[in-house]
């Protein structure tokens, strides 16, 4: 039986925030992801991913690295000033394939980095890792 601790820590391990200016995007991966039992925001900018997380509280951030209002690096710049355990995980996802946008990605503060287009299986597999 879980305890009450238990269950708000593994229903926060399932909070993620996607946020990507590209709104069919973000409603697609948005009802795959709920399909899996995640609960997800989304953001449609920079700014409100900051926000969204702010309030949220989730435990995956799904960021865009081109957006709106602040970039994706612009995010992960300042969601890597919260407190330890405050911190989601932070995944960029972006059409700048290549090592590059990866080594620019990991030098912002992301965790992981997906390219563009991204299969839903994908993100979910990367997911169930962390």
């Amino acid at each position: 039986m879980m305890t009450p601790s238990t269950h708000s820590n593994s229903a926060q391990a399932k909070r993620i925030v996607l946020a990507d200016d590209n709104r069919d995007w973000a409603r697609g991966m948005s009802f795959a992801l709920e399909d899996e039992g995640f609960t997800v925001q989304i953001a449609q900018d920079g700014q409100d991913a900051v926000e969204t997380v702010t309030w949220f509280r989730p435990s995956v951030a799904v960021l865009d690295i081109r957006m709106p209002r602040l970039t994706g690096y612009d995010v992960a710049r300042l969601l890597a000033q919260l407190e330890a355990g405050q911190r989601p995980v932070l995944i960029a996802v972006t059409s700048w394939p290549g090592e590059n946008g990866r080594h620019r990605a990991m030098l912002a503060g992301f965790d992981r980095y997906l390219a563009k287009p991204s299969d839903p299986a994908i993100l979910l597999e990367l997911l169930r890792s962390l």
